[in-house]
């Protein structure tokens, strides 16, 4: 039985581990090509060992997420070797958490690039070739951070939402094109990202992937707006 994005294109940014990964193998999964991008080529060639049989439907791509350069030629060489691109998936993030008097400028500015500049050059780099084709889904992984604020968290927080306000916004623009854009935001899950130890009733990689898949096969005339995600707090911890 085919997949349910069998013969999709999909380019995955921040690929390499976590829940990019799991995007990635969930896509091959569900018949996809999918154009893997991070900054270790190793990590990419461990995905795609790992993939099996699938691992010809996976192309991985070293790249610097926060060059519109390499955004550009990505998308290019994507276009010349499978001739479309159905989906973009904004997954590239990083989070440094402080004070704001204790936070460096580096990690602010780190923060900047990869979690909202990054996902700007990407979706400005597939548009013109979706709002051609009239066709096309952009998911950008956001966060419950990008709807609420914590201690510690001015910078990942801001970031994030600012990566909120350009989903809205860019929403509204493509929708005369019927394209569709959704935001993905989870709450903690077990990647130990940012250095912190996740909790044992996190959500898992895979359950965001598995909402990403549902998202992007959902039927064209469905558009996913904002999807919160949460884990499920066992009541002995609440």
């Amino acid at each position: 039985m085919a997949g349910r994005l069998e013969d999709k294109v999909a380019i995955v940014t921040g690929s390499s581990r976590g829940i990019g990964a799991a995007i990635v193998r969930a896509f091959v999964e569900e018949g996809a090509r999918v154009v893997g991008v991070a900054r270790s080529g190793d990590a990419l060639d461990a995905l795609r060992a790992s993939l099996g049989d699938g691992a010809s439907r996976f192309v991985p791509r070293v790249a610097d997420v926060t060059s519109s350069a390499a955004a550009r030629d990505v998308v290019r060489e994507t276009l010349d070797r499978f001739g479309r691109i159905d989906i973009l998936v904004n997954n590239a993030g990083v989070g440094h958490f402080a004070p704001v008097t204790e936070l460096a400028e580096e990690a602010w500015d780190e923060m900047m690039a990869v979690n909202l500049k990054a996902p700007f050059l990407w979706t400005q780099a597939v548009l013109p070739h979706m709002m051609e084709r009239r066709d096309g889904h952009i998911i950008m992984i956001s966060s419950v951070a990008g709807t609420t604020t914590f201690v510690n968290g001015a910078g990942y927080c801001a970031s994030k939402w600012g990566l909120m306000a350009l989903a809205d916004t860019l929403r509204q623009e493509v929708r005369p094109y019927e394209l569709r854009v959704t935001a993905v935001c989870p709450g903690s899950v077990q990647t130990h990202f940012g250095g912190t130890p996740p909790r044992d009733y996190s959500l898992r990689p895979e359950d965001v992937a598995h909402t990403v898949v549902e998202v992007a096969a959902a039927p064209k005339r469905v558009i996913y707006g904002t999807v919160i995600m949460r884990p499920l707090v066992p009541g002995d911890r609440q």
